[in-house]
């Protein structure tokens, strides 16, 4: 069942893209995406600027110093780019969404039980916030699927230590860790806010857990950073500075913090104003997770009651709370398809949904893992 919700959701999305989207990029992002992934097809990070650069104007693709780059993190074009290569650039989303969703239902298998994964995946596959995503040229589907790997390479490498080889751990460590790498070369503040939750168990390891488990933390954050600096190194390669942000090419103020010189406003970005923001993202989620009316969110806190005694659901059930929290310090919210700024929560929200489901349901919320840091 969960196979046959992934291909469907694969087909789904297909069908987003070329008969909704029509195979054509719209939202300025996009544009920006498409003009890197193009690039690096080529074989470049940059590209000298035209003559008349203002009259070949591309949406965040900025012109510095005689080079025309984008604005964005390489991680997501580099993986369009190869989409482009082989002609079938619209299925690469297609695709990572029916992954995302297979992800998902071992996510869900995991940390409950089969019942509770084919439930999530089934929700996951319906929800208009992951079918109007899987359809685009937005790196969100590429970011679902590596945050879900990542969580779940984790609780298989730390959490469902019981029935598992050593080297199948270690293994389990190292994907996490290429997983949070390559997440922090897609979109670097979801990244971290996806390894906030799974971070601070890693630190209660590192001074509580067994040799062996503090060897395999430090892998994980050793793969990460390495991979993750490569950010910095791609920052250096189109600006010639290791630290410049390219955003700040395109718009100064596209920062994160508050005060003057943050966001458009005079004062700058402020906590009323994040505010604000947070909530007309969530309003717009209450519809768009699953599409139920007012209604999206309904199951979700009998899921997380269900799950009170069990420890290792707690760093999942952090994530959405990781995700709302750091883009609050962004100046502009994202409800345009959804509010996108947390779409890297839909395994949480699916699992958990599914787990309320059940639970009201009277079916079996069994549990195969061991305790919290094994």
């Amino acid at each position: 069942m969960a196979l046959l919700l992934s291909l469907a959701a694969v087909l789904a999305g297909a069908f987003v893209a070329h008969d909704v989207y029509q195979d054509m990029a719209h939202l300025e992002d996009e544009f920006a995406y498409l003009w890197q992934a193009q690039a690096a097809a080529e074989g470049d990070l940059t590209l000298p600027s035209p003559e008349h650069e203002n009259s070949f104007l591309v949406p965040f693709v900025v012109d510095y110093h005689g080079r025309r780059f984008g604005k964005y993190p390489l991680g997501w074009p580099a993986l369009l780019s190869l989409g482009i290569s082989l002609g079938v650039r619209s299925w690469i989303n297609p695709l990572l969404g029916g992954l995302a969703v297979w992800l998902i239902f071992r996510l869900g298998q995991a940390v409950f039980n089969d019942t509770v994964g084919v439930i999530a995946a089934g929700l996951s596959v319906t929800s208009p916030f992951f079918l109007i995503q899987s359809g685009s040229l937005l790196s969100h589907p590429w970011s679902l699927a590596l945050s879900t790997a990542f969580i779940l390479s984790w609780l298989r490498g730390f959490v469902l230590e019981g029935d598992r080889q050593a080297d199948h751990r270690w293994l389990a460590g190292l994907v996490s860790g290429m997983c949070l790498g390559v997440l922090a070369l897609t979109r670097p503040l979801t990244a971290a806010a996806v390894g906030l939750p799974l971070g601070l168990h890693g630190s209660w390891l590192l001074v509580r857990g067994r040799p062996d488990q503090r060897r395999r933390v430090l892998l994980v954050g050793g793969v990460a950073l390495g991979l993750g600096s490569l950010h910095f190194l791609w920052q250096y390669a189109v600006t010639g500075e290791w630290t410049r942000n390219p955003y700040t090419l395109w718009w100064s103020y596209d920062v994160l913090g508050f005060g003057p010189g943050v966001g458009v406003t005079e004062e700058g970005h402020n906590l009323q104003q994040a505010w604000w923001n947070t909530k007309h993202s969530l309003r717009s989620g209450l519809s768009d997770l699953f599409g139920w009316g007012r209604l999206s969110w309904l199951f979700l806190p009998f899921g997380i009651w269900a799950a009170r005694d069990r420890p290792a659901a707690y760093p999942l059930a952090a994530v959405p709370l990781t995700l709302v929290l750091p883009y609050g310090a962004y100046w502009v919210g994202s409800w345009l398809l959804g509010p996108l700024y947390y779409y890297e929560a839909l395994p949480a929200l699916a699992v958990f949904s599914a787990a309320g489901i059940c639970w009201l349901g009277g079916w079996p919320v069994s549990w195969a893992g061991s305790r919290l840091g094994g």
